[in-house]
């Protein structure tokens, strides 16, 4: 009974933790720049219905093509990348540069549910500000062009993806926020630059990016995703989404590891 007792209490420990995490990074200047990009997002999306509402502009795609493109490079190649950086790297090294590490750590709850909490918090709120978005952009191309859920399978399919995407990325970025002082530029490098070289590169050096398994369960098509199917480097849908999982599962063990054993110095 007190081993029961003690597991919901720290459940509820780092329930709690989630919750102020949340109103946290909520508040914080990096949901003004985040809101920024979504709207820079629903602006692409109302371009593309301008372009798809006048007969004088003869536009060689659907509403599916153009949402399809959108999803690809605006929103998960840009948002998601954004969102899940700076938020996921902010979990723990903001914390330290607050100087507010030691109240948690003194609070009667493990580091790893800490860490948990966390991360929970950040996929509720990256959650709530990137998939109303993707559901927008679905809508402002479909309303009173098309039946509005002629595709609503892919819509479905597409919210999946995105959701794994944010898993993925933010756990990465999680551990590198926990680990890394200067966890932010690392990111950056990773996301803009180690995935996008690698992710046009031949052979099986693409799988040691999040993008390409991103990229293989994606239901539309795009430039680098036809490449790929050309070259015969993607894999298999299955496969995909089971080392999305695991590669999720996997930083956030780490990431739950550094913290539980790191030493953190809190500059004076």
């Amino acid at each position: 009974m007190k081993a029961s007792g003690d597991r919901s209490n720290n459940l509820h420990s780092a329930g709690t933790i989630a919750f102020l995490t949340v109103d946290t990074l909520f508040w914080s200047k990096k949901t003004l720049f985040v809101g920024f990009i979504s709207i820079l997002v629903l602006g692409l999306a109302m371009l593309g219905r301008f372009v798809l509402s006048y007969h004088w502009i003869r536009a060689p795609f659907n509403p599916i093509q153009v949402f399809g493109v959108l999803l690809s490079t605006a929103v998960i190649h840009f948002l998601v990348a954004f969102v899940s950086l700076f938020y996921g790297t902010a979990l723990i090294s903001e914390e330290v540069d607050d100087k507010t590490l030691t109240y948690l750590f003194v609070r009667p709850i493990s580091k790893p549910l800490i860490m948990l909490g966390k991360f929970a918090a950040f996929i509720w709120i990256s959650s709530i500000l990137v998939l109303p978005s993707v559901i927008l952009c679905y809508l402002i191309l479909y309303l009173g062009r098309q039946p509005i859920f002629e595709d609503a399978a892919v819509l479905a399919k597409d919210l999946g993806v995105v959701f794994l995407a944010l898993l993925a990325y933010g756990s990465l970025f999680a551990l590198l926020g926990a680990w890394l002082r200067h966890s932010m530029l690392v990111g950056l490098l990773y996301a803009f630059g180690w995935e996008g070289i690698i992710s046009y590169m031949p052979g099986v050096t693409r799988k040691l990016t999040l993008g390409h398994y991103i990229q293989s369960i994606f239901p539309h098509e795009d430039a680098t995703a036809a490449s790929a199917v050309i070259l015969g480097q993607l894999s298999n849908p299955t496969e995909s989404i089971v080392m999305l999982l695991l590669l999720s599962m996997l930083f956030l063990a780490i990431a739950c590891l550094v913290v539980r054993e790191k030493e953190y110095v809190l500059d004076q």
